[in-house]
């Protein structure tokens, strides 16, 4: 009979872990969804969900020397653990462009830490990368208002990033003790 209650145990926390894992994912793609704001202007919104989130952009998409902001909030039960460059595509002879996290530390968004970004960071997740001092030292970064920006050098270098959220550490817990009370429940009714 334990080995009968440990096989469902696992079954119910495999699942959980599996649709959590999966959930729902938002895409903000500037030829669709319209051209990203400027630094001066505040961020565009950008809804992020739990998963997998992904920007397309290409600054300077008009001809002119611009930066595109998205900014997005983490919900108290959830956590930012990666801000993944995707790809990069370099034009007019410059091979780089600035890639900047921004966060509202409670009077607006400020530039909390910057870098710049080449066709060799894709793949590279930028929170592993930036100086996250101002906003809780490492990843996950917790709960708050966040922006990327892209400031480049010179027009037309398009790109892509994914802004990876998951539940907050605890929030997968509770789930899991939910889980367990049933089970035990179960095998004492």
């Amino acid at each position: 009979m334990k080995f009968r209650t440990d096989a469902m145990m696992s079954v119910a926390v495999a699942s959980l872990s599996a649709s959590v894992g999966v959930a729902g994912a938002a895409v903000y793609d500037e030829a669709v969804d319209g051209d990203l704001a400027s630094v001066a202007d505040g961020p565009t919104g950008f809804d992020v969900e739990i998963g997998v989130n992904s920007v397309f952009g290409t600054v300077g998409d008009d001809g002119s020397l611009d930066e595109d902001f998205i900014g997005f909030v983490i919900e108290a039960d959830e956590a930012l653990t990666a801000i993944i460059l995707t790809s990069f595509v370099p034009s007019g002879g410059n091979t780089s462009t600035g890639f900047r996290l921004y966060a509202d530390l409670g009077s607006g968004y400020e530039q909390v830490s910057s870098g710049s970004i080449d066709t060799g960071d894709v793949g590279v997740n930028f929170l592993d990368v930036w100086n996250l001092a101002d906003v809780g030292g490492s990843a996950p970064l917790g709960p708050g208002s966040y922006g990327v920006v892209l400031a480049e050098f010179t027009p037309n270098q398009a790109y892509s990033f994914d802004i990876v959220v998951i539940p907050a550490p605890g929030v997968l817990g509770l789930a899991g003790m939910g889980g367990i009370a049933m089970l035990r429940r179960r095998r004492t009714a």
